[in-house]
């Protein structure tokens, strides 16, 4: 049982690992890793349905999870205003270090960035209004876990959007792009991400999008 437990220790150890040292090098290339998707037709328009989806209101407080270099953080503002608060979360160096660059060239005051696994993230129980994460719970080693923690932080009524994508063989890569992410890893599962959701919160809507390479999926905590 104890060496069982020590192996899966390492499994998930060495691919926490592995996403830290790929999304390093993207966030030591910001431009790089946008344009590997924003030549993409369907990103923006994806990127604004799953904030669409939140259904922010000015003064919300929004958790953007596996924020990366700040993507997000524009479209966010848009919603929320300043009057509003948005929490990044990212596990990377790199990544943050983006955002904060981002922040301050904006001079964004509303705006947390926090470096943390976000199976390990701890906010104070119902202190979130939405949360939103953009291809981030596919490349996450303990995703369940951070889907609890994100059940826990929204408040009732609260909305949790996922964009992610779906790995179903190269010769479908050219739909999207943003699946390039996915396959970095050798320790990359496919998940159930929408399962899991529904399994969380009890309920889950979700659509898919480029022949189901693509999907939001949407929950609220009630």
């Amino acid at each position: 049982m104890a060496k069982k437990k020590q192996k899966k220790q390492r499994a998930q150890s060495y691919s926490l690992q592995t996403v830290k040292e790929v999304y390093s090098y993207w966030g030591k290339s910001p431009l790089v890793y946008r344009l590997s998707s924003s030549f993409f037709i369907f990103d923006n328009y994806l990127r604004k349905k799953a904030v669409e989806a939140l259904e922010l209101k000015k003064g919300d407080v929004v958790l953007d999870l596996g924020c990366g270099p700040g993507i997000m953080l524009k479209k966010l503002q848009e919603k929320v205003g300043p009057e509003g608060k948005i929490i990044g979360v990212d596990y990377v160096d790199e990544m943050i270090t983006q955002c904060k660059k981002l922040v301050a060239r904006k001079k964004w005051e509303n705006v947390e960035l926090i470096r943390q696994d976000a199976a390990k993230l701890k906010l104070k129980p119902g202190s979130v209004d939405a949360i939103i994460s953009i291809i981030g719970l596919s490349a996450m080693p303990e995703h369940k876990k951070a889907l609890r923690g994100c059940y826990s932080a929204l408040k009732r009524g609260g909305r949790l959007v996922v964009l992610d994508g779906k790995d179903f063989g190269k010769g479908f890569a050219f739909l999207n792009p943003l699946l390039k992410v996915l396959r970095w890893s050798k320790s990359y599962e496919r998940k159930d991400i929408i399962g899991e959701m529904k399994k969380i919160f009890g309920n889950a809507q979700s659509r898919e999008y480029l022949l189901g390479s693509t999907f939001i999926a949407v929950s609220a905590k009630r």
